[in-house]
């Protein structure tokens, strides 16, 4: 005699607390969908009002600075960025009397360097805020009773920090640059591509965290915090801020000439060449850089399917 099967029983393959894969990929979608509504439906207990903090601050910064750039004021009278082409360095900061490092700059690098700074302290924060925030309480474990594993986890996590990292940082970057007699349509690609970059240098700081887990078998190296730390690499690499620093500090201008060889790996300077190139200007960027992080992603995506989510247990 045949038993008929208790449909209140599922067999491991079907269900699963150690986050089984064997859920089709549009369940899979809709849990993580799930489970990124209700992280943004409990934004007040993800550090809203830090968010709200760091964009204050920033938005204060960004409007400070360009109305006092506007009136032409405040750097020896020579700084007027109204009306300026995108890459032609005609912006003069009072060369050596001002005691600025720069004689000019490109009216671009002020732009985009506002904008990598908003997105790259506002996004890596609401990841780690989010994520932290389900470790700290334990509910991360409890995700993966539902049939979710550390990749699902990780990519609703992304979600988040992309959808929460718009939200705050468009309108932080683009409400000062507004009255630059630039179009809009210019204005929100710089920033664009500032945020795509830094949302990809914070997912690729995710997985690699992950992948050093596999290796590992332990987490050492929690994702938001290796994503902060690949973003804070990705900005001091860049040629701009290694000609700040080492001006600014003389003494270690070959330390800073020596990390300058990194400068080419630095995402946020490749989107400033990226930036450009496409506004006419005579830089490009190096074409095989942009290989670098589609493959660190790929293989952290493999390695992340392979990391049990038990792994939360040991934290």
């Amino acid at each position: 005699m045949t038993q008929k099967k208790n449909q209140a029983v599922e067999s491991p393959e079907e269900h699963s607390c150690r986050g089984s894969f064997s859920g089709n990929a549009r369940n899979k979608l809709e849990l993580i969908f799930t489970m990124v509504r209700r992280d943004i439906s409990q934004i007040h207990r993800q550090g809203l009002p830090l968010l709200l903090l760091l964009s204050a601050i920033l938005l204060t910064i960004g409007i400070s600075f360009l109305v006092i750039a506007n009136s032409g004021a405040g750097f020896g009278g020579e700084l007027d960025i109204t009306g300026q082409p995108w890459t032609v360095p005609s912006i003069g900061f009072g060369g050596g009397k001002s005691g600025i490092p720069f004689s000019s700059v490109t009216l671009l690098q002020v732009v985009y360097g506002y904008s990598v700074v908003v997105t790259m302290i506002l996004i890596p924060a609401a990841f780690s805020l989010n994520y932290n925030s389900e470790v700290k309480k334990g509910t991360i474990r409890t995700l993966t009773c539902y049939p979710l594993g550390v990749f699902e986890i990780t990519i609703a996590k992304l979600a988040y920090a992309a959808i929460v990292g718009f939200i705050f940082a468009a309108p932080v970057s683009m409400l000062p640059v507004l009255g630059l007699e630039k179009s809009v349509f210019d204005l929100f690609a710089v920033f664009a591509t500032a945020y795509a970059f830094s949302l990809v240098i914070v997912a690729v700081g995710a997985f690699a965290a992950n992948a050093i887990t596999v290796a590992t078998k332990k987490m050492y190296i929690q994702p938001p915090v290796l994503a902060n730390l690949l973003v804070v690499f990705s900005f001091f690499t860049t040629s701009t801020i290694l000609n700040l620093l080492g001006a600014a500090l003389s003494f270690a201008s070959p330390f800073f000439q020596a990390v300058g060889q990194l400068t080419p790996l630095s995402l946020y300077h490749q989107g400033r060449l990226l930036l450009t190139y496409v506004f006419g200007g005579s830089e490009s960027p190096i074409w095989l850089v942009f290989l670098l992080p589609i493959a660190l992603s790929v293989l952290g995506v493999w390695l992340t399917l392979k990391l049990w989510p038990d792994i939360y247990e040991k934290e």
